[in-house]
């Protein structure tokens, strides 16, 4: 879990500075790359989060 929490905030981090670049800059790049990671982080939470939820469904019937 703190890995998981670890690679969350650097992806947070990561996100912020490719906007602060893009607002610095004026490169319309750097936004492209912060669109692409927030759409890479929301696609692994919601994976994870059906995967939680999944694991919650099935372990009672075990």
């Amino acid at each position: 879990m703190f890995i998981l929490r670890a690679v969350g905030l650097l992806l947070i981090i990561a996100i912020a500075l490719c906007v602060g670049a893009s607002l610095l800059t004026g490169q319309r790049h750097y936004m492209q790359w912060a669109k692409t990671l927030l759409r890479v982080g929301v696609a692994v939470g919601v994976v994870f989060a059906a995967l939680l939820l999944f694991e919650r469904l099935v372990a009672p019937m075990v």
